[in-house]
Order: structure tokens, then sequence, then C-alpha cells
């Protein structure tokens, strides 16, 4: 899920090269389908709206029914910047909707099918830095990624004896549109300079850089193998070091 963002356009381009089968889900199937494009071997792509509980619900049995599923990496994802004072509730409300109510459908879409036929699989969902660390600003943004962190602790607990596990991989600021944005809004918010903004949030890694999407999609791609079969219930950080003072 999350196909056309930069992370997820990473993740396929790093399953493909292994040899995975995919199917690049997004809420724009035109993106989601562009996603695929080049890449080796035999993939499919569909429109779905993680915030409507029985479209992916019947997507997932979809999908299932043609071809067992073995990973769901859960990457679509909004933010906006407002401190809690200033905080306007419709777009609270979609970030909330996108961000951890669309998790938790995609887990149960996907899961019940896994534990029907007793097959194991693997489940990532991309949570963030701001998911152990508030920041002025990103309230509703940390929420939702605390949040999902808390939901896949609870999810691997619930199906670890049927041998599906669950993690969160957790970026720091990651070179990518939604970055830029942030920035954007963050220098309109503060009178400043959107260069100057760019740059403070490369220098928050120890390593003094932006993370790479293919990074943070290795990661995903570790997890959902066998050679991470032991484990579950992680939040994995990708941030070059920003978590690590």
């Amino acid at each position: 899920m999350g196909a056309a963002g930069a992370i997820g356009r990473a993740t396929c381009r790093a399953f493909a090269a292994a040899g995975a089968s995919l199917w690049a889900l997004d809420l724009d199937e035109r993106a989601a389908s562009e996603a695929l494009t080049g890449l080796p071997g035999e993939h499919r792509s569909r429109a779905v709206d993680v915030t409507d509980a029985e479209a992916i619900t019947g997507l997932a049995a979809e999908i299932c029914r043609q071809h067992p599923i073995d990973s769901v990496v859960y990457a679509p994802g909004l933010v906006f910047t407002a401190d809690v004072a200033a905080t306007e509730w419709a777009s609270y409300r979609r970030l909330m909707a996108v961000n951890l109510d669309g998790a938790f459908y995609c887990a149960q879409a996907f899961v019940r099918p896994m534990l029907a036929t007793k097959r194991a699989g693997s489940f990532v969902f991309i949570s963030s830095m701001a998911g152990k660390r508030g920041e002025a600003g990103a309230s509703a943004y940390c929420a939702s990624k605390f949040g999902l962190i808390g939901m896949v602790e609870s999810f691997a607990a619930e199906t670890a004896a049927d041998g599906i596990r669950a993690n969160a991989v957790c970026p720091g600021n990651v070179d990518s549109p939604m970055l830029k944005k942030v920035a954007v809004d963050i220098a309109a918010r503060e009178g400043r300079e959107v260069e100057t903004v760019w740059q403070e949030m490369a220098e928050v890694a120890a390593a003094k850089r932006l993370v790479n999407p293919d990074e943070v999609a290795a990661v995903c791609l570790w997890l959902c193998s066998s050679a991470a079969s032991a484990v579950t219930g992680e939040a994995i950080n990708v941030d070059a070091g920003a978590l690590s003072g």
C-alpha cells in the first residue's frame, strides 16, 4: 500500500529485484502502475482507498483468492504542521484515517486470509522517528506514528504463534516530496527560508544527511525475508542516527 510514494516506489524496486511478484496498491491506480514500470517479473496494480475498510477488505479477499500473500508493506502517509492550538480537525481526521485507521484496516483485511489458510506471513508498517519522539508543530503526525507502533506491537503478539510477524520501520528525515512539503510548510509558518529549514532537516541526523528511500526499502525487504524470521514486534530506526543522541 502506498506504492506511489517515495518509500513505496523504492520498496517495489527492492522486492522486484529480489524476485517477488507484486501487487502495487495506491489511491491513484495510474501512479501505482507507474511504480512498476521497468521492474523485472510479473506484477499488478490496483487503486484502493485505505480509509475505506469495506474496499480494502474486498480487495484483500480478491488478491488472496488469486495468489497467496506472503508479505504486506503499509506505506501510505499524510503529514501537516500545526501546533495543537491551531490544529484544524478536518486535517487531523484525514491524517489519522490514513496513517492509523488504514493500517488497522489493512492488517485485518490481509491477516484474516493468512489465518484461515494457516499461512505464515510478514507485515511491515512505515512509522517514523516521530513515532518515538514528539516534535513541536507535529502533534497529529507524531500521535499517529506513536499509535502505529503500539498497534504493531499488539498485532505481533496476537499473531506470532500463527507464524505471522509484524514490525514497524521508523525512518528519519527521508529525501522525498513529502519532506519537501513539510519544509515549505514550516518555513511559511515560521517566516524562514525553505533552504534553511531543509538544511536543518538534514543536520538532525548524527550522520548529517537525509535518509534515502532505498535505505528504508532495504530494511522492509529484510523484515519480510527468512533472514528476519525471529524478528517481530519491533520498531526499527532507519534515521542516520537522528535518535542516537
